[in-house]
């Protein structure tokens, strides 16, 4: 009997440190994912081809400086959380950092794009889901940052893009011939002035970011940067 209750008691010790451990394997696991947080990318809207550095800041936590510019999307970087600051370095504020801007990354999804505009020198978050359903392959986002309404003509398709609202597009079906016309307008009092009239390549294997702003002299002109996708996302 005495060996058969010792034997009891060794295999309940034996289960007990297993359940155990796997439930502080799974914790830390658990927590490992939850810690990694989102995956972002910026394009700073601004014309040009400038670069500002900014942090990721959470809470009293500050992440290394990311460089966003106007001529390409950033590296990726991972947010501190779905609600963080944009912060810029300041000798003058107490943590050395100063918060110039909000982000808030809606569920779910981790894995976006922050469209970054410039406002009173701080910085409006602009947050598309990287993955978008309506942004593959040949697609369009247009980013209307002046005060008038613009249209789009892609083909025979015709796009409205308010101030200051993400606007998705896509250009025409492909025919015989690899480009489409595209025409850019806008109203002034009353009547429908054209900015731009061109032809544009289809573009089988990135989409296509398309910022409209007024220069220096007043006029409504557009910036573009084109983004490669990667083999699986441009079959999707």
């Amino acid at each position: 009997m005495f060996i058969l209750y010792r034997f009891c008691m060794i295999m309940l010790y034996r289960k007990t440190i297993s359940s155990l451990f796997f439930s502080v394997f799974i914790g830390c696991f658990c927590q490992a994912q939850d810690s990694s947080g989102p995956g972002l990318r910026a394009l700073l809207l601004v014309p040009g081809g400038p670069v500002v550095s900014l942090h990721a800041m959470g809470g009293k936590t500050v992440g290394d400086a990311v460089s966003i510019g106007a001529r390409g999307l950033s590296e990726s970087f991972t947010a501190p959380g779905r609600h963080f600051s944009w912060a810029v370095s300041d000798k003058n504020a107490d943590s050395g950092y100063r918060a110039v801007g909000e982000v808030h990354l809606p569920e779910p999804g981790n894995d976006f794009i922050i469209l970054l505009e410039p406002v009173n020198k701080m910085f409006k978050s602009h947050v598309i889901v990287a993955k978008e359903s309506r942004f593959g392959p040949d697609g369009l986002l247009f980013f209307n940052a002046s005060d008038a309404v613009i249209g789009a003509a892609l083909g025979n398709v015709r796009v409205k893009i308010p101030p200051r609202v993400a606007v998705f597009g896509r250009a025409p079906a492909k025919s015989e011939k690899p480009f489409y016309q595209v025409t850019f307008y806008y109203q002034n009092e009353g009547e429908v002035r054209p900015f731009y009239d061109t032809r544009w390549p289809h573009r089988e294997a990135s989409r296509c970011y398309v910022f409209f702003y007024r220069s220096e002299n007043g006029r409504i002109t557009y910036q573009s940067v084109d983004e490669r996708l990667k083999p699986q996302e441009a079959d999707n």
